[in-house]
């Protein structure tokens, strides 16, 4: 396999990206319905993100543009730890934010964030999500209801499903990983990255 460079990765996620989320927002929205989710709404951000491996490294280098490296990397080396090995439900109950949230809540990447990360967009209050998924105190109510928007959810899935398969026809694999472990593994050694793409991953990075 060639070995793919960083800016050919980040040219793969950013033109898939382009092109399923213009599609999905092409479609309009029912009439009245305003979406709450926008920057600076945090409520999805404590949980798991499913990645592909040039959305690992579109993340990181833009984190790299906004904060300290060294910062950084013990954000995401304390969420890791902080979260290895858990499943969903106890991921929530943690209530361990992505360390690319800023002190204010905000996406320090918002631009440049993951597909998944683009998928959550709700069609209730951001009051029903924070009811729902929980406050500092663990999980909140689970009868709340949160009605989801179904079009960036197929736009993400339409994303990655390319970004697959340009990683295919380069002749890489295209495992996923989970966001915050897998940025930890690629600032501890960045040539992670070409193991990824030799199909080679740590079980504990994969999504639970």
């Amino acid at each position: 396999m060639r070995r793919l460079s960083d800016a050919e990765l980040v040219a793969i996620a950013s033109s898939a990206m382009a092109t399923a989320f213009d599609q999905a927002a092409a479609s309009p929205s029912p009439p009245g319905e305003v979406s709450p989710c926008m920057l600076g709404c945090s409520s999805c951000c404590y949980l798991p993100v499913n990645v592909t491996v040039p959305e690992v490294v579109q993340a990181l280098g833009a984190a790299r543009t906004v904060i300290d490296p060294a910062q950084l990397g013990k954000r995401v080396e304390t969420a890791s730890a902080n979260t290895r090995g858990l499943d969903i439900s106890d991921r929530l109950r943690a209530r361990v934010a992505c360390p690319l949230l800023d002190g204010l809540g905000s996406c320090m990447i918002y631009t440049s964030r993951p597909a998944y990360c683009r998928a959550y967009n709700a069609r209730s209050s951001r009051d029903a999500c924070d009811r729902l998924i929980g406050s500092a105190a663990g999980l909140a109510d689970p009868n709340a209801v949160v009605v989801a928007d179904p079009a960036p959810f197929d736009a993400a899935l339409d994303a990655q499903a390319r970004i697959d398969q340009d990683l295919e026809r380069a002749g890489a694999r295209s495992p996923h990983l989970d966001l915050t472990h897998a940025l930890a593994l690629i600032i501890g050694d960045p040539a992670t990255v070409d193991d990824w793409l030799r199909g080679d991953v740590a079980e504990w990075a994969r999504p639970q």
